[in-house]
């Protein structure tokens, strides 16, 4: 059962398009699991069409619709929107995850680096140039190094669960956290756990394994 939700202020900047394509993906796995999200965001969609409905017809330019078309023809695939693109996951563990984020992953199998013993790291490429989008594998009964954050971190559980010092989050749970926020991830012990990241800043590790935080990667992409 889904029991964390993105608060309703990123919820409207994901509904007017103000969100960086990132975390726009974070929401749109969210509500993948989540109805009553879901039906919030169609809630907000249908309040902006009555603002505009209601709203005083401002005069534009009469050659303006031929530009709008004319952008759409010259588009490419790369800056289109990627709520339709073609699902290219092929190993068991992309054929695992949500259909709405294999779409994004790359062709055949997926890269995980080594962050820990019990911890693994996949990038994602969707032409960020802000904030990094990942997947996180922890290990049954593995846990995650314990660590602070430099900026925001977006988690969307996938597969699996894992708890930390502030309770336990199940498929679908949307988890935020910010600077000063310091926790340390525990996977269930019967199944691995996968989530979906995204991060504006490297994070950053506490106790003795901060020596190495001049390492810790950071990449958009």
């Amino acid at each position: 059962m889904v029991t964390r939700h993105p608060d309703t202020d990123l919820l409207v900047e994901y509904t007017s398009g103000s969100l960086s394509l990132a975390p726009s993906i974070s929401v749109t796995t969210h509500l993948q699991f989540c109805e009553n999200c879901s039906n919030a965001v169609d809630s907000l969609n249908q309040l902006g069409g009555d603002i505009l409905e209601a709203a005083e017809a401002v005069p534009v330019c009469e050659d303006l619709f031929e530009k709008i078309l004319l952008g759409i023809d010259e588009g490419s695939p790369e800056s289109a929107s990627p709520h339709g693109a073609k699902i290219t996951a092929v190993d068991a563990i992309s054929d695992s995850l949500p259909r709405y984020v294999q779409q994004f992953l790359p062709k055949g199998k997926l890269r995980w680096r080594f962050l820990s013993p019990s911890l693994r790291l996949a990038t994602i490429s969707v032409g960020e140039d802000r904030h990094e989008l990942a997947l996180h594998r922890i290990q049954a009964g593995g846990k995650a190094p314990e660590h602070d954050h430099n900026g925001e971190e977006i988690t969307v559980v996938l597969t699996g669960c894992f708890s930390d010092e502030d309770g336990v989050y199940q498929p679908g749970d949307f988890i935020v956290r910010e600077p000063g926020d310091v926790h340390r991830p525990f996977a269930a012990q019967n199944k691995e756990c996968i989530c979906l990241s995204v991060l504006s800043a490297p994070i950053k590790l506490t106790g003795l394994k901060r020596v190495f935080n001049p390492f810790m990667g950071f990449s958009p992409s």
